[in-house]
């Protein structure tokens, strides 16, 4: 059975923004090809590897800024062993507009799964797992989506814990530099069910689908999450994440799960 579910699951790459905040280095080149890791290769190739792995063989990067030179560099798919098909935004759609464009354009059929996923984010975890984990939720509880968190995450900013002296003045008790909070945080995964396809033709583009889609989805109880830790999620939103993640090995990275 997942054997089967997976043959029918396309992989959409969310790769069409601008990387304003890791300027200068996306001034010639889109955010999807900037070289990471040791290895020193697109940002993209990287972030595919949980559903190469999966053997997903069916892809579509939804792309914008700079769409040709993504499409120069992976082309049809075939150097990878899969089929690559383009949704070209011409203005800005967001993420969710971004899928919405490529269900109107036929790239997308709305009877089939997809995994979203995010040229920027690179996560570890067993793929397969993923996967049954989110068929049993369809299949014996309603859920119609699945989304990736981590089971706690790290704050970039020192926690104070305060007490009041006096009218407006308070005495500080307790203080920790960016410490990890046990919340969830969301690393940009979803695997939706056709339906959810469906449901954006509710929403007008440009949207975001975590802004919009999500809380729909929350309300009406569709959405359960697959946690993994948090040390398997290497987000990259920022010129000082980019310059920190040069130094670390992504195979080594990918392969202590995969």
């Amino acid at each position: 059975m997942v054997k089967k579910y997976i043959s029918g699951v396309r992989a959409v790459a969310i790769a069409g923004g601008e990387g304003r905040r890791l300027r200068p280095f996306t001034n010639e080149q889109p955010k999807a090809l900037l070289p990471v890791g040791t290895e020193k290769k697109p940002m993209l190739e990287f972030s595919m590897q949980p559903w190469l792995k999966l053997g997903i063989g069916k892809y579509v990067f939804c792309t914008g800024y700079m769409s040709d030179m993504i499409e120069r560099y992976f082309g049809d798919g075939s150097k990878f062993g899969i089929n690559i098909d383009y949704s070209v935004e011409d203005a800005r759609l967001e993420t969710g507009g971004a899928i919405k464009r490529a269900v109107e354009n036929e790239i997308l059929s709305k009877d089939q799964p997809i995994i979203v996923f995010y040229c920027d984010d690179f996560v570890r975890l067993d793929p397969r797992e993923l996967i049954k984990s989110h068929m049993v939720g369809v299949e014996k509880h309603g859920f119609k989506a699945t989304l990736v968190a981590t089971d706690t995450f790290r704050t970039d900013y020192g926690i104070v814990k305060a007490e009041d002296v006096d009218n407006k003045l308070k005495r500080v008790v307790g203080f920790k530099e960016k410490p990890l909070i046990k919340r969830s945080a969301n690393v940009g995964i979803y695997c939706l069910e056709p339906e959810i396809l469906e449901m954006l033709d509710n929403f007008q583009s440009p949207f975001k689908f975590e802004k919009v889609v999500i809380p729909e989805l929350v309300e009406r109880g569709l959405l359960m999450v697959f946690e993994i830790p948090w040390e398997n999620w290497i987000p990259v939103n920022t010129d000082k994440d980019y310059e920190k993640i040069l130094n670390i090995s992504m195979t080594d990275f990918y392969s202590k799960v995969l």
